[in-house]
């Protein structure tokens, strides 16, 4: 069977478009493009990054301060020990030299004191005491045992004195060389805090962000997305503008621009529709030309023998004539009524209550002279009761006749075509099976691709139609062939229920 195939399923008129202004009620103190919002984003986040990065500056310059102030109470840890052991020297072998020695080292103490003073301002009374007071004691008992005249009672006084003093001083010292590093290792801990807290804001604040970024882009293409399967399945014919979509200016410029696509190619699919009607037209002309001039022809001859003989001719024999024409011209008028109808652009594609039987009946009286030229038979078979649908009478006509149409080319002379209406649970089914030359098996996968065509001549749109009008009326349409043994199409329908009337 020679056939014609599908093109995209079609689009119904109504474009129907929700007004652009309304607003997305989440963050309203965001832009609505998406552009601003990765702008604004990516603004937050730089801001995060360059509080985060001047945390980590500051903290560590701080943590800086802090080893020096460690380091200042080491050296003078240091020189303090130092001090001490000349001391002990001098004591246990009273060496005046060993006491130059420890006086000297008063003076470097004295000047590591300056030094934690200038990295500890809030030591100053204590640091300044101690240089002032401990440190001067300590200073002047050395240089009184310097001197020669001293009795061994006093001197024996006095050493004892300068280690007692010597004593407290070291104990001064650690005592303020703790306190400092206990106030570093804090201060240390509340640097590390701020730095993690920072950075736990920033991950959240960031991690919100990529969500929102996320959301803020893929939602409207999920939404539009959703709404263009809902599309392909008949479901709707535009993409309404939600408040998934209307969330960002490019969502609804993207929507507006695949609306007046949709709105296009409903356009141009129905110009389509409607020439290759007229094709079919041209494929039935022969057919209709000749069975309307049947009736033209009795009606000139009973005309004719009515002029000449009605004279001689009796009331009741006039009468009968005038009948037969009456007859012959509402022939006629039934074969041309039917191709009108067949042929008119139906453009607001209203749907009606359908009665399937009626239907099919009315395709095959306008190619009943196609299969009489082509010595096929029709054999018809249906319930006696109407079987009703909801649909457009126009498109679903123009499926049959085309069906039709394909197998009186593909059938040849001597052959049939079988044609039967059921009623199958919820569906209505339309069965035509021909005996023609069928379809290779290589061919059934693209029988309803658009400009797909196995005749010589044809626009490649008759079957890919068909099955886009199939869809629309949330049917389904198979084929079923065997290359020289003939084809069948089921075409499967939605029908009203007892209930539902």
């Amino acid at each position: 069977m020679s056939i014609d195939p599908p093109f995209s399923p079609s689009l119904q008129a109504g474009h129907q478009q929700q007004p652009a202004e309304r607003r997305c009620p989440c963050l309203p103190i965001l832009p609505r493009s998406i552009k601003g919002k990765l702008v604004v984003s990516l603004l937050v986040i730089s801001v995060l990054g360059i509080i985060a990065t001047a945390s980590a500056i500051y903290g560590m310059w701080r943590i800086e301060d802090k080893v020096r102030i460690i380091e200042s109470f080491f050296e003078l840890n240091q020189n303090v020990l130092e001090m001490r052991r000349y001391e002990k020297n001098y004591l246990l072998y009273n060496n005046t030299k060993d006491l130059m020695s420890t006086l000297d080292y008063i003076d470097q103490v004295r000047a590591s004191i300056v030094t934690v003073k200038k990295f500890v301002p809030g030591s100053k009374g204590n640091l300044q005491s101690f240089y002032d007071e401990e440190l001067g004691k300590y200073e002047s008992i050395s240089q009184q045992l310097m001197a020669e005249d001293l009795l061994l009672n006093s001197k024996k006084l006095l050493k004892e004195t300068l280690r007692t003093h010597g004593q407290d001083i070291t104990k001064r010292v650690f005592d303020l060389d703790a306190q400092a590093r206990i106030q570093v290792e804090r201060e240390v801990i509340a640097y590390q805090k701020t730095g993690v807290m920072i950075l736990a804001l920033t991950i959240l604040v960031g991690g919100l962000l990529i969500y929102f970024l996320l959301r803020w882009i893929i939602r409207p293409l999920t939404a539009i997305r959703e709404a263009a399967a809902q599309i392909m399945q008949g479901k709707m014919n535009s993409i309404p503008l939600n408040e998934a979509v209307s969330c960002s200016e490019e969502g609804i410029e993207l929507v507006n621009s695949l609306n007046l696509m949709l709105k296009a190619l409903d356009t141009k699919q129905s110009q389509l529709v409607q020439s290759e009607k007229l094709a079919a037209i041209g494929k039935v002309t022969a057919g209709i030309a000749h069975e309307i001039n049947n009736p033209l022809n009795n009606i000139s001859l009973t005309a004719e023998a009515l002029l000449e003989d009605l004279p001689d001719l009796s009331q009741d024999d006039s009468l009968d004539m005038i009948h037969d024409i009456l007859a012959q011209s509402d022939r006629a008028r039934e074969v041309v009524h039917h191709l009108l109808e067949f042929s008119r652009a139906h453009k607001n594609n209203v749907t009606v209550r359908v009665d399937l039987v009626k239907l099919v009946n009315d395709s095959i009286a306008l190619v009943r002279n196609q299969f009489r030229l082509g010595e096929i038979t029709c054999n018809y078979q249906h319930p006696d009761q109407p079987l009703s649908i909801t649909g457009t009478p126009s498109q679903l006509q123009q499926v049959l006749v085309n069906i039709m149409l394909n197998a009186v080319q593909a059938t040849q002379p001597g052959g049939s075509l079988d044609i039967k209406v059921t009623a199958e649970d919820k569906d209505a089914v339309i069965t035509l099976q021909d005996t023609g030359d069928g379809i290779p098996s290589q061919m059934l996968p693209n029988i309803f691709d658009p400009f797909f065509t196995t005749k010589n001549e044809g626009t490649g749109l008759g079957l890919s139609l068909s099955y886009a009008i199939i869809k629309d009326h949330q049917g389904d349409i198979e084929v079923k062939s065997e290359e020289g043994h003939g084809t069948t199409f089921r075409i499967k329908l939605p029908r009203i229920m007892e209930t539902e009337v």
